[in-house]
């Protein structure tokens, strides 16, 4: 497959996984007997204890994958020094993050008061720690990486329209980030992180279709020169 086929097939692949962990996130909450989107994070919906956890898997799975194939697809498309090589790598180690933390699960709900007490008295397993451990990685790789990028968009001219975007995506996602660290707000931040996801994932959604838009009309085929009438000079006339 050409490479600029490839391309295209990963840019859509990037929104598809955003789109997957999307729908997921709200078939997964239906299908719980007791949930709090206000108060409970996402990851709860793949915990040990949640009802059909596989809803939830798939969709944080999907979204790893999603964000590898755009972190793959965008090696090489942009030329801007040292940003538009470290840009693609971030996406690529949040993919691989949030791939690991589907499958490293949560014991329980992190945001409950129980769960606490169970984390803190050390009573979850080794996958618990291991999934806040990569989950952590995956939001900080995935609020730097639109500050990167805008960073890399400056000169390219297929790209340089979304510089202001991708820094205000950045400058919003890491203010979100940091109101989810600290917490000001007792039981919001379910919430908090719905909103800094819906801020990235709609700027990787951006990412891709540009992607594959780029990639399309590079795949596209160009019609032959057209050729002058046998014995008649191309300069006749």
């Amino acid at each position: 497959m050409p490479a600029s086929r490839t391309r295209r097939a990963l840019g859509w692949c990037a929104v598809a996984g955003s789109v997957l962990f999307t729908v997921a996130s709200f078939v997964a909450w239906s299908a719980q007997d007791v949930y709090s989107p206000r108060r409970e994070d996402i990851s709860s919906l793949a915990a040990v204890d949640a009802q059909q956890a596989w809803i939830m898997i798939a969709g944080i799975v999907a979204l790893g994958l999603g964000l590898l194939a755009l972190g793959l697809g965008l090696r090489g498309m942009i030329h801007d020094g040292r940003s538009a090589t470290v840009g693609p790598i971030l996406l690529v180690l949040t993919g691989l993050s949030f791939v690991a933390a589907g499958f490293a699960r949560n014991d329980c709900s992190s945001e409950l008061q129980a769960c606490r007490e169970r984390v803190n008295s050390g009573d979850v397993s080794w996958h618990h720690g291991l999934h806040d451990l990569v989950g952590v990685a995956a939001f900080v790789f995935l609020v730097i990486a639109p500050l990167v990028f805008a960073r890399a968009f400056r000169t390219d001219s297929h790209w340089s329209n979304l510089r202001p975007y991708s820094l205000a995506t950045g400058v919003l996602a890491l203010a979100l980030l940091l109101v989810f660290a600290v917490e000001p707000f007792d039981g919001w931040n379910g919430l908090v992180q719905r909103i800094l996801l819906a801020v990235l994932l709609v700027w990787v959604v951006v990412l891709g279709t540009r992607l594959a838009q780029i990639a399309g009309v590079e795949a596209a085929p160009r019609a032959p020169l057209a050729r002058a009438p046998s014995g008649t000079s191309p300069h006749a006339g």
